[in-house]
C-alpha cells in the first residue's frame, strides 16, 4: 500500500472554490455596511450642527443664526462642532430656510443623498 500523507490536488482545489463562493457572497455585504456606516456619520454631523447653532440661538435673546458653510466645522458663540471624519460629507450649508429664525442644515453625502435637519 502507498499511504502518503498530504494534500491533494482536488482537495486544495476545492478549499479554493469554497473561499472564493464565501468572499464573494460577503463582499456586497462589507461594502454596503461602509456606505451605511458614512451616511450615518454624515446624518450625526448634521444633527451636532443643527443642536449647536439652536443652543447658541436660545442661549440669549439677542442671538442671530450663525448661517454658512459646516463642511469644515461649526462655531457659533460657544458652541463648535468638529469637521466630520472621513469623506461621508461633501457639503454642509446652515441656514434659514423659512425666514422664521431657526436653523436648518442641509447636507450632501458623498453617495449623493440629501440629509436635512429638522
Amino acid at each position: 500500500m502507498n499511504d502518503r500523507g498530504g494534500v491533494t490536488v482536488l482537495e486544495l482545489l476545492i478549499t479554493v472554490v469554497i473561499i472564493g463562493v464565501l468572499a464573494a457572497v460577503l463582499a456586497p455585504s462589507l461594502m454596503n455596511a461602509r456606505d451605511s456606516a458614512r451616511h450615518r456619520g454624515a446624518e450625526i454631523h448634521a444633527k451636532n450642527v443643527y443642536t449647536a447653532s439652536f443652543a447658541y440661538l436660545a442661549e440669549e435673546t439677542g442671538n442671530t443664526l450663525v448661517v454658512g458653510d459646516c463642511t469644515d466645522g461649526y462655531v457659533a458663540g460657544n458652541y463648535s462642532v468638529d469637521a466630520p471624519r472621513g469623506s461621508a460629507v461633501v457639503s454642509c450649508v446652515v441656514s434659514d430656510a423659512d425666514g422664521d429664525g431657526r436653523p436648518e442644515v442641509v447636507i450632501v453625502t458623498s453617495a449623493g443623498r440629501k440629509i436635512a435637519q429638522p
